[in-house]
């Protein structure tokens, strides 16, 4: 049986998607893509094929909707569309992996608490982020998922270009640069 990998951007108001087919020698090829869009007012499903070619499109009257319904109507809508059992993994954009998630890692509970300690660092976008692991976690238990950082691309600038004109107790609490926004 063939195996995807599902890739997920949440946010506050949209997640977005892309699933790849893992191909032979771990080639992958992009199967669709798209996003819902509008949580909290009114939400929309759109899902387009490699080419750009609409697989499905739908709307909620329910606004109040959490990401969980909505990943599992993506995930039912994948498994009905590619096949029940093919998605082998999901990988999470998470905006903030602090100073100790310097690549990808695969997520288990001590990676969710520590990214949830790094709330406060970006609050805006951690908490959606870490709704969708929760999300998807709660829906497929044991499939393996992973966590890339925004932080990581910048995390190998040197340490002047990370630090700010504070005391340097603020820099030992965690206060510093990460290099995005």
């Amino acid at each position: 049986m063939a195996a995807d990998i599902l890739c997920l951007n949440a946010g506050s108001s949209s997640v977005k998607f892309a699933l790849y087919e893992l191909g032979p020698g771990d080639a992958l090829a992009l199967a669709a893509k798209g996003e819902i869009e509008g949580i909290g007012t009114a939400p929309r499903f759109r899902a387009v094929d490699a080419n750009g070619r609409v697989l499905s499109e739908r709307r909620w009257e329910d606004g109040a909707l959490a990401h969980e319904s909505f990943l599992a109507e993506l995930i039912g809508w994948i498994e009905s569309h590619r096949g029940k059992g093919r998605i082998v993994a999901a990988g999470h954009r998470v905006v903030h992996g602090g100073a100790a998630f310097t690549a990808p890692v695969l997520v288990d509970e001590r990676v969710l608490a520590e990214l949830g300690r790094l709330t406060p660092l970006a609050p805006l976008h951690q908490p959606h982020n870490l709704a969708a692991i929760r999300a998807v976690a709660a829906i497929r238990p044991g499939l393996p998922q992973v966590a890339c950082f925004d932080t990581a691309f910048h995390h190998t600038a040197g340490a002047v270009a990370m630090r700010f004109a504070l005391p340097r107790e603020f820099e030992a609490s965690g206060i510093r640069r990460y290099g995005f926004h």
